[in-house]
């Protein structure tokens, strides 16, 4: 009987902790969302209107980022804005960008193991791909508020997958850590859910479902979520 009665209170108790260590995941979620989504707001103001670069050039591993260069992408320039070191300065020090202190860093999230994840930085978190376009001379341009026409339903950051993270969606692809994605890259770690920063700063939690359809097309008309600078533009 005691045995059974363990046997019990066990199997009550394990979805309870799991409970409690996704709240806490995405609890974590939230705030760290919401302070880039504030450092997105800062940067703006202090650069005219223009957002940071989604992205630098070639490969998105250590090297890439310490490159002076890449002072203006979004993941040197933000962390600075945060009270953090840029990530690039972390070139020598790899593990630190995996500290839960550190900005860009999700603990709900699957990152590699430790040998793996020192080769380059893993990003649980992605600048919305679809704000940065070409210009008339195929060049890409950096994104700018005056451009997108509504700043509090578009997206500027999602929760992005990463090879270990688990698709609830059919049609979600390309979980390979990049900071920069779309919305078929969205992920839901916290049951089936994840975390949206919108242009003007502020989180929004949704389904994966809500975002793509089951063949991983982004959902139009772009009313609620806009991917786009223009809402009446094909995300797809």
């Amino acid at each position: 009987v005691v045995v059974a009665i363990i046997v019990a209170l066990a199997g009550i108790a394990v979805p309870i902790m799991k409970s409690m260590k996704n709240r806490a995941y995405r609890a974590h979620a939230v705030t760290k969302l919401e302070a880039l989504g504030g450092a997105l707001v800062t940067y703006s103001s202090d650069h005219a209107g223009e957002l940071p670069w989604e992205d630098s050039p070639g490969s998105d591993d250590w090297q890439t980022a310490s490159d002076p260069e890449n002072n203006e992408v979004w993941y040197n320039a933000l962390p600075q804005l945060m009270g953090h070191e840029p990530l690039g300065a972390l070139a020598s020090t790899p593990e630190r960008f995996y500290e839960e202190s550190y900005p860009l860093f999700l603990p709900g999230a699957p990152y590699p193991s430790s040998d793996k994840k020192l080769g380059k930085p893993y990003f649980a978190m992605a600048m919305n791909s679809r704000l940065q376009r070409k210009n008339d001379e195929g060049l890409k341009v950096r994104g700018r508020l005056s451009q997108i026409r509504s700043a509090s339903r578009t997206v500027a950051f999602l929760e992005a997958g990463m090879p270990g993270d688990k698709k609830t969606v059919p049609g979600q692809r390309k979980f390979d850590a990049s900071p920069k994605a779309n919305a078929r890259a969205f992920v839901g770690r916290y049951n089936g859910k994840g975390m949206v920063v919108f242009v003007d700063g502020h989180v929004e939690m949704f389904a994966v479902s809500d975002l793509i359809t089951t063949a991983g097309d982004i959902r139009v008309p772009q009313t609620t979520v806009v991917w786009t600078n223009d809402p009446d533009d094909d995300p797809n």
